[in-house]
């Protein structure tokens, strides 16, 4: 008979070098010899709780029921931060109570979250610097073992949430809209959506145009990377639903000079 597939993904900041994922794995196989992991990423900007919400909001929808999200990054770690535990969309959370699942706790209605303070769960001693070893790993196991949240402490009724940026009308022909997050390649993935400008069919017909803070316009929009020239910067929908601003063969975030929380407007013509 088949061994049963449990997965468990890791996303963090601890980067490629060092031993701290595989130390993490190695509690987790400790546990559950069965596991199945999959890697999102490690390389988040350090501290960047941001950027890391974005990245496991772009990634754990596409993933089976029951898998298991272990998410860590933590420039809280030893504090009186919470560590807590999720249920959402069919699937399950561990992460530091800092804002991380926003992208999780604003798409999932059904999502249920647990403070983790049963600590007999933990791997002990407990590190003050490396929860992510001695407390969130061995809860993400054991939550494949089939121990249910409850268990690990009491309900969590408002969990931390990062407030982003929304896209503003400041008035009729401006709208203020900002960066997201930069990713691997430059393009930087805004709050706008297809809908919000009258080059992909929303509002009002007539032109429009993106400004940066240092007043550098942006006035192509195309629907593939491909129909750019070498070099042009341009707008596009990427695959997250957003419009990217991008330089075809090139770096919008180097050649712009934005990053993950810049401002941007969008000024509509007639």
């Amino acid at each position: 008979m088949p061994t049963q597939l449990h997965i468990v993904t890791l996303l963090t900041d601890f980067g490629l070098k060092d031993h701290f994922v595989s130390a993490m794995k190695g509690v987790m196989l400790g546990l559950n010899p069965d596991l199945h992991f999959v890697d999102i990423t490690h390389l988040i900007h350090p501290q960047d709780v941001r950027s890391a919400a974005f990245v496991l909001g772009q990634a754990y929808p596409y993933f089976p029921a029951n898998t298991v999200h272990l998410a860590v990054v933590d420039p809280g770690v030893g504090s009186a931060r919470k560590a807590i535990a999720v249920s959402a969309g069919g699937q399950y959370f561990v992460a530091p109570d800092n804002g991380i699942l926003t992208y999780v706790l604003e798409r999932e209605a059904d999502a249920l979250a647990y403070e983790i303070t049963a600590d007999h769960y933990f791997r002990k001693p407990v590190s003050t610097t490396f929860h992510g070893r001695d407390i969130f790993a061995p809860v993400a196991a054991w939550i494949t073992r089939n121990i249910s949240l409850f268990q690990f402490g009491p309900q969590l009724e408002n969990p931390v949430r990062l407030s982003f940026p929304q896209v503003k009308k400041v008035r009729d022909n401006l709208i203020q809209a900002a960066i997201l997050s930069v990713d691997h390649f430059g393009n930087l993935i805004t709050n706008l959506k297809p809908e919000d400008l009258p080059a992909y069919g929303g509002g009002a017909a007539g032109t429009c145009k993106i400004v940066t803070p240092q007043k550098k316009e942006i006035t192509s929009f195309r629907n593939a990377y491909a129909e750019g020239s070498e070099g042009e910067v341009f707008v596009l929908p990427g695959s997250t639903g957003n419009l990217e601003i991008v330089v075809r063969n090139g770096s919008a975030a180097s050649t712009l000079g934005l990053a993950a929380g810049s401002v941007i407007g969008v000024v509509l013509g007639p």
